[in-house]
């Protein structure tokens, strides 16, 4: 429930028309809008939510937000009106106004790469002890983080939000809008150039999240990136720092590469040792148990619980997935995404897992990289070419670089999708392993819906 008086205050609004002083929630889409509810017009590159502020009025017979430019808009409006200068601004203020309200711990994560896994594993760790609120999927920008933190119908014991970015400043409004009393950079690569401009940019913003973190919390270094560990200084929080390679408070250590079993790990932890499996595949996913293996220990949950949720945890959906085919091969899915580290972790896992066939690799264009662009596609073809890859098809108009890069019969170049599952169908056979790889734009999980 929501007071008109908060609602003022919250987004220092001026109130055009008031019929209505209570509100049963906040809305920003017609399609689920509730009676009562408080709508919000948002504006997105090809659409303005101000044109269906008299729809939502309609549904709801609540009330709505107009920014003050729009104001002929809501002239003939009778419902609640509350003029504002930006209704996306007023959305965060109205988050942080709710986060100010709401009681538990609050940990935030963000990096280039693993994020959204780390989250998962971590979430599904604190249910087994405690009550949990996080955002779902990957609604980690302003709008999907405000709106979670504002579902919250009641006090949770921990919430946790994943945030991400592709411009200067996100990350300093996420953190002040979650206020975390826990922190955790995953890792630094280069993703989101176009915004971000190179890897400094990518750091810096990052890093915001540490600083942003609440004065006297926990934040969590990953003390193999080389980014983080020599550019972060802290004087206001607890440090905890976690590694693989290097020595750390807390340490995870791969007893035995299982190949498509997973790993047998071993766990150093400052109170406790104790070992687990993990049916996750890659070197990067076992940087994704750790960090939210750490955070589980520091916030209180014990061994058997970490342990259980570890050897539960089955790889997310489009992300480093494998899947058997009809035809007896195996479609490696890992379409959520891609940018240059994500692709070489990608490669490099399957060149070595255990393959009774060929290894193929079906790759599109890396988005986001802006000037870099041209430069991480020819990278990606050199290590394509160098790697025990034996058929690559590609797909895009990035990719051509990466094609022109290899130079030989191991590469196949595509303008279309159905094109190149044709081709592929006719090349791929039993046992072999196929990688299929690309930024989400590039609709990868296509080829994976054709090929399985």
């Amino acid at each position: 429930m929501w007071m008109l008086d908060e609602i003022l205050e919250a987004v220092k609004g001026e109130p055009l028309v008031i019929n209505r002083t209570y509100f049963t929630g906040i809305s920003t889409d017609t399609r689920s809008i509730n009676k009562g509810e408080l709508f919000i017009p948002l504006k997105g590159k090809n659409y303005d939510g101000h044109q269906f502020i008299k729809q939502a009025l309609d549904l709801s017979d609540g009330g709505c937000l107009c920014e003050k430019n729009k104001a002929e808009m809501v002239a003939n409006i009778k419902n609640t009106v509350i003029l504002v200068d930006d209704t996306l601004k007023a959305l965060a203020d109205l988050a942080k106004y709710k986060r100010k309200k709401t009681k538990g711990v609050f940990i935030a994560i963000t990096g280039s790469n693993g994020k959204t896994t780390t989250k998962e594993i971590l979430v599904a760790v604190i249910k087994k002890v405690f009550s949990v609120h996080y955002n779902e999927k990957n609604y980690n920008n302003i709008i999907g983080v405000s709106k979670s933190i504002l579902s919250i119908k009641e006090d949770h014991d921990l919430n946790v939000f994943e945030v991400g970015t592709n411009s200067r400043g996100e990350i300093r409004e996420l953190a002040a809008i979650i206020e975390p009393d826990i922190s955790v950079i995953t890792n630094i690569n280069p993703s989101h150039l176009e915004g971000l401009v190179d890897i400094k940019g990518v750091l810096e913003e990052k890093l915001d999240l540490f600083y942003g973190t609440k004065k006297g919390g926990s934040i969590f270094i990953n003390a193999d990136d080389p980014y983080i560990t020599s550019s972060y200084i802290d004087r206001d929080h607890i440090t905890c720092d976690y590694a693989i390679e290097r020595d750390a408070s807390y340490r995870l250590i791969i007893d035995e590469d299982l190949g498509w079993e997973g790993f047998g790990i071993s766990f150093n932890f400052p109170r406790v040792d104790f070992k687990a499996r993990t049916r996750l595949l890659g070197k990067h996913n076992l940087y994704n148990i750790l960090a939210a293996a750490s955070i589980a220990d520091t916030i209180g949950i014990g061994r058997s619980s970490i342990k259980e949720t570890i050897e539960e945890f089955e790889s997310y959906d489009k992300r480093f997935r494998p899947v058997k085919s009809k035809k007896g091969y195996i479609v490696v899915d890992d379409t959520y995404n891609a940018n240059p580290s994500s692709m070489e972790w990608a490669i490099k896992t399957v060149a070595e897992l255990p393959c009774r066939g060929n290894r193929i690799a079906i790759i599109g264009d890396m988005k986001e990289l802006g000037s870099m662009t041209e430069f991480y596609h020819r990278e990606l073809g050199r290590l394509l070419k160098k790697s025990n890859i034996n058929k690559t098809f590609l797909i895009g108009e990035s990719v051509a670089c990466t094609f022109e890069e290899m130079g030989d019969e191991r590469a196949e170049l595509f303008t279309d999708r159905k094109s190149l599952v044709e081709r592929a169908t006719k090349v791929i056979r039993m046992d072999d392993v196929v990688l299929v790889k690309g930024s989400r734009a590039a609709r990868m999980d296509e080829i994976v819906e054709a090929l399985t």
